[in-house]
């Protein structure tokens, strides 16, 4: 993001999203109401909205897509994964989150140990990737990538005439850079 002393690379700090996630999840709660018979919500449960965000919530791929076209604009995900549910947290500020959550691991989880693909808000997104990366940025696909070698745990990507920004994390860098690289990431649809 472009700030007077250059460009503020946005980082998915799980800690974060996780409690920014707990806490979007407890209004949600409180405004919807808890049905004392399931833990999680079920793929098929509607979305709640709230002044601060969705989630986390579990979602299939076309619950993302419907959230896309809601929130008119694109959702970015790593693709379908067969065995993954994908936790979705979207905050007040338009980020989205889709973390792919393998079996067992239940929505909610604290741990930061899960890939992320991030959907952030941001004008000439493209412009400001080149810039951070200098000779650094790679095209994969339709979109170019950036890997700040200080902070290898995410990949930034955008692409041309869009206006956001798109951050894949891992706790492993070699994963993060292997799916950002394979051109998977895409808008969901």
């Amino acid at each position: 993001m472009p700030t007077s002393g250059g460009w503020r690379r946005p980082r998915v700090r799980a800690g974060a999203v996780t409690a920014l996630a707990i806490a979007a999840g407890i209004v949600v709660w409180l405004v919807v109401g808890r049905d004392d018979n399931s833990a999680t919500p079920a793929a098929s449960t509607p979305v709640p909205t709230t002044a601060v965000g969705v989630g986390p919530v579990a979602m299939s791929q076309s619950e993302l897509a419907s959230l896309a076209k809601k929130l008119k604009h694109p959702v970015y995900w790593a693709g379908n994964k067969r065995g993954f549910t994908y936790e979705v947290t979207e905050t007040a500020d338009g980020k989205v989150y889709v973390r792919y959550l393998p079996k067992g691991v239940k929505v909610h989880d604290p741990r930061a140990d899960f890939l992320i693909v991030a959907t952030y808000p941001y004008p000439a997104a493209l412009v400001a990737l080149k810039r951070a990366g200098k000779k650094n940025v790679r095209k994969v696909g339709a979109a170019y990538a950036f890997v700040d070698p200080t902070y290898p745990k995410s990949v930034h990507m955008a692409y041309p005439h869009a206006d956001y920004q798109i951050e894949v994390f891992d706790p492993s860098p070699k994963t993060s850079r292997a799916v950002a690289l394979s051109g998977d990431v895409h808008p969901v649809g």
